[in-house]
């Protein structure tokens, strides 16, 4: 079948109801059964599961999502093979950096016919989130999630340390002087966490009118004064003033903020749900302003489908992607993680206004900046480029020379 009969096919078994700004689609007359790929290995992937599993036992059209959990280094080394071999999933739910390298390397279809097909109305969805989906006026991905970076502090050790648990810092200055208050070896409590696994360091330097490399991935702009002078104060706050663990790693990190063993550190909204559950005096603000103000790496995931895929895969696929903007689905994934509202509907619903860590996400979703998510090389730089040099720094290595290694191996990258 043809892409345009599908279109008239699809248009045909519509009602003309709409729920919650979603199309709501006729029953189907025969099954179909959809694999979706997804590295949600936290507790949102029990969520994610959660709402899959009730999608099966309620939608109209006959339509089974059986989804297979597995970590992201395992699902993009399975991937392409996968796909050329026809043995892949439907479709896929993967990070947006990774959906230009997809497209270009023929793993995903293009599905800028999915509005017009479905019905769901594409202005009820913030522009820029739905613009990292696009490549070009071709639309690859239909977002599922939208998040940055954020400061998570425990509001008691704020408290124990003298300091407002309802004001949390928000220039790096009042991050130093919070992260010393709070630090205290002898209990094994420490103020910020620093973790060399962390790829995200850009959000720092860019406070201080720094940057790591140009939009369009043609310019090295690592080894500059002002990244230097930012590093020498990360290097300083975590190694000499002892405020952060030596060696931590991003597990690390989020198990001693689980125990009560850390005051501060960043990570995005996944972790909200389980803190939540286990009962942590949190708050979650925005990454703290430099002297050029305060940024934070945009991030986010998208359903994709994948290469290859026939007519009635297709179309079930496009009634799951309408089911998940449906407002309900948003506002339960919201609600129940943490992930910042990006729909117009969603966000007047009394219930999203009330909730106080969302309100809280929400304002800090303000300062997000695209952290080469278009970039092909983007995985390169943080792997080659700034997990190796922030190992070094952190280890105490001299910052300068740290700065210069991880430019050299930058303008490789570049280079090609």
């Amino acid at each position: 079948m043809k892409k345009k009969a599908m279109c008239i096919l699809m248009a045909a078994s519509m009602t003309a109801a709409s729920l919650m700004g979603t199309t709501v689609f006729a029953e189907e007359a025969e099954p179909v059964t959809l694999s979706v790929w997804a590295p949600f290995t936290g507790s949102d992937g029990d969520v994610l599961r959660e709402i899959i599993n009730n999608y099966n036992e309620t939608n109209p059209d006959g339509i089974t999502v059986q989804i297979d959990i597995m970590d992201n280094a395992t699902l993009q080394s399975k991937l392409p093979t996968a796909v050329s071999t026809g043995t892949g999933p439907s479709f896929v739910l993967v990070g947006i950096e990774f959906l230009k390298q997809y497209a270009e390397n023929g793993l995903i279809e293009d599905i800028s016919d999915f509005w017009e097909v479905t019905g769901v109305d594409e202005s009820n969805f913030y522009e820029n989130v739905l613009a990292k989906s696009y490549i070009g006026d071709t639309l690859y991905g239909v977002p599922m999630q939208y998040n940055l970076q954020y400061l998570y502090y425990n509001k008691d050790i704020f408290a124990a340390a003298g300091l407002d648990p309802e004001t949390p810092p928000t220039t790096l200055e009042e991050l130093e002087k919070a992260a010393i208050a709070c630090t205290d070896p002898s209990k094994n409590q420490y103020g910020f966490g620093v973790s060399s696994e962390y790829t995200y360091y850009c959000e720092y330097l860019w406070a201080n009118g720094g940057d790591v490399i140009n939009e369009d991935g043609t310019e090295n702009l690592l080894n500059s004064q002002e990244n230097i002078d930012t590093l020498t104060w990360l290097q300083n706050l975590a190694v000499k003033e002892g405020v952060s663990p030596e060696g931590l790693t991003n597990v690390d990190a989020d198990t001693m903020f689980q125990a009560g063993q850390l005051a501060m550190y960043t990570s995005g909204p996944w972790n909200i749900n389980g803190l939540t559950q286990l009962g942590v005096n949190y708050g979650i603000t925005a990454i703290p302003a430099g002297s050029a103000g305060a940024f934070s790496p945009e991030g986010g995931c998208s359903y994709m489908l994948t290469k290859g895929a026939d007519e009635a895969t297709k179309e079930a696929v496009y009634k799951f992607m309408a089911f998940w903007l449906s407002d309900a689905t948003l506002k339960e994934w919201s609600n129940r993680n943490g992930f910042p509202v990006w729909s117009y509907s969603v966000l007047e619903d009394e219930e999203i206004k009330a909730n106080d860590i969302l309100s809280s996400v929400s304002k800090a979703s303000e300062i997000g900046r695209d952290w080469h998510l278009g970039l092909e090389i983007g995985s390169q730089i943080d792997n080659d480029v700034m997990l190796p040099m922030m190992e070094k720094i952190l280890s105490g290595a001299d910052v300068t020379e740290s700065v210069q290694a991880a430019s050299d191996a930058l303008d490789g990258i570049i280079a090609g």
